[in-house]
């Protein structure tokens, strides 16, 4: 499906079949192929479209990649709902790659999208540059959780089941109001597409499955993250109701060459609250660290 409307804030997208798994992956990509290429993964309850105002300010320097995780947007869901893990997702993400031949890729990530993005960068040293996240849970921790994302990894929980499979349109509207600082800003034919997704059973299944197979993958990335050797930029919204501030400082704390950046005035949605703020700080992060890796090889 492509979507070619004048003004639009919808990214164009295009499948591909990934050749390990595969699963027709849905995408978006802007910018030239001739530059460095970036992997933007994102969060829930979104799809790639998340990165309206990110991918297209990025692309002028950065060939841009935005995928729809299996199970959400337009892509295909694993057979086994178990496989909507972090570390299955982690392997998605090379999957991608390899099947679209890029052997280089750094990488921005989200919410659900952080935890596989550091594990690709541990996993792939030679092949992930510079890695981007915010506000998601890297360890197998709920002391920074809010109580519906506490709600998501417990195995029956009805106030998940409520949330996600009954009442999609009032978990969106939750989401949206406390993950932002001040009233979600998202264009109206953006939250159109979240909302279909959060009415697709498909979706419903990966966002629940994800949640409650997501605890061995956090205790895999804990286990290795001092093994992460890319500068990381780890941001995080100041006002995040769903996933306290001071986990991401945890996280910069325990990253061998991180940098955290707080964002002020900012909910949980750092990338869709606060776009200009995200890509001021991550631009002059990728910038500095590409001149700093040179400076050491040269």
């Amino acid at each position: 499906m492509k979507t070619n409307q004048q003004d639009s804030k919808l990214l164009n997208t295009k499948k591909v079949r990934i050749q390990k798994f595969g699963l027709n992956i849905r995408y978006a990509e802007l910018g030239d192929r001739d530059k460095p290429a970036i992997l933007l993964l994102h969060g829930v309850p979104e799809n790639l479209h998340a990165w309206y105002d990110i991918a297209p300010s990025l692309s002028q320097d950065y060939r841009v990649l935005a995928i729809d995780w299996p199970g959400f947007g337009g892509s295909d869901t694993f057979p086994d709902l178990k496989d909507h893990n972090p570390r299955t997702f982690a392997a998605v993400g090379m999957d991608f790659l390899d099947t679209l031949q890029i052997e280089h890729a750094h990488v921005m990530a989200t919410d659900i999208g952080l935890s596989p993005a550091l594990i690709m960068g541990v996993e792939n040293p030679e092949r992930i540059g510079q890695i981007v996240v915010m506000d998601g849970i890297p360890f197998p921790t709920t002391a920074y959780s809010s109580w519906e994302v506490r709600s998501f990894g417990r195995k029956n929980s009805i106030r998940a089941k409520a949330l996600i499979k009954w009442f999609p349109k009032i978990s969106a509207k939750i989401a949206y109001n406390k993950g932002f600082y001040r009233g979600s800003n998202i264009p109206k034919e953006i939250q159109k597409k979240f909302l279909a997704d959060g009415y697709n059973k498909i979706t419903q299944n990966a966002f629940l499955s994800y949640f409650q197979n997501n605890a061995p993958g956090q205790a895999y990335l804990e286990s290795r993250i001092h093994e992460v050797q890319q500068p990381v930029l780890v941001v995080w919204g100041r006002h995040d109701r769903f996933i306290n501030v001071r986990l991401g400082e945890v996280l910069a704390e325990n990253l061998p060459n991180a940098h955290l950046e707080i964002i002020e005035d900012s909910g949980h949605f750092v990338h869709m609250d606060k776009p200009e703020e995200l890509l001021r700080v991550s631009q002059e992060f990728l910038k500095k660290s590409v001149f700093q890796i040179e400076t050491m090889m040269g």
